[in-house]
């Protein structure tokens, strides 16, 4: 079976990582670059995916069924050190962190959702890509990890932006007007820069629609059959046989067998 553990295509190419498990629910981990003709069907039986350290990834100790990632794996897992920074068990990766420059971001998709977060300077075209974010902005810039958290909560709350975007809302803003949407971000970041809250820096917006697949009226589909035409963050766009334009939504199968 092939177990589901994530999806993405910050580089522009829609990558499945998988599990070859056997019946003990352990197996190689391996790569596949979606191209071409596709066609794959996902499970509606879900397991944990276990979790992600800096040496790779590891199967869930609790064999937990019916979700995605359970509680205990969640916990040990990298992405909790970069998304709320939280190192206080990966030590050595906090030293590591220590050394770098973090960015403080807006992140605008369609015409109305703008969404503040962090990331390491080196990753954020990457981690605009990987979102679909449609615009980004770095807004301030801090050494290390250690001030740049609570700097982008007291943004978030003081501007009211969003801390995610559900992949549901960015499902809905494939299609939008993008000089409505250019309007509405740069004065967002304007407003930002103006308070005087962060750091001075001098903003740049770029326009990341670009690098996305155009894909007029796209119907919402279930699984993968027909021609790979891209993706934006984590929704997968093809071509089917009849030639309409289809997307799926990717975060709902993680989890999942195929």
């Amino acid at each position: 079976m092939r177990h589901l553990l994530r999806f993405y295509s910050g580089e522009g190419k829609p990558t499945i990582i998988y599990r070859e498990e056997d019946e003990e629910g352990k197996g190689e981990v391996k790569g596949l670059e979606l191209s071409g003709r596709q066609d794959i069907v996902f499970s509606d039986k879900f397991s944990c995916i276990g979790f992600k350290t800096p040496d790779g990834y590891c199967s869930c100790k609790n064999s937990a069924v019916h979700t995605r990632q359970c509680p205990t794996c969640a916990a040990l897992d990298i992405s909790r050190a970069y998304t709320v920074g939280n190192f206080s068990g990966l030590p050595q990766l906090y030293e590591e962190a220590k050394k770098q420059e973090y960015v403080l971001y807006l992140a605008g998709f369609g015409e109305e959702i703008v969404k503040c977060g962090v990331t390491r300077k080196e990753r954020f075209e990457h981690r605009m890509r990987e979102q679909g974010a449609d615009f980004g902005c770095v807004i301030a810039k801090y050494a290390g990890p250690d001030e740049i958290y609570n700097a982008e909560a007291s943004i978030q709350s003081r501007f009211n932006f969003s801390n995610s975007v559900r992949l549901a809302q960015k499902m809905r803003m494939l299609e939008f007007d993008v000089g409505e949407a250019r309007g509405n971000f740069s004065s967002k970041v304007e407003m930002v820069i103006s308070s005087e809250l962060l750091p001075s820096i001098t903003a740049q917006i770029i326009d990341f629609s670009q690098f996305y697949p155009h894909a007029r009226r796209a119907e919402e589909a279930k699984s993968i059959h027909g021609e790979i035409i891209g993706a934006k963050g984590e929704i997968l766009l093809f071509k089917s046989d009849s030639s309409r334009h289809s997307a799926v939504n990717m975060r709902k199968h993680v989890g999942a067998f195929f």
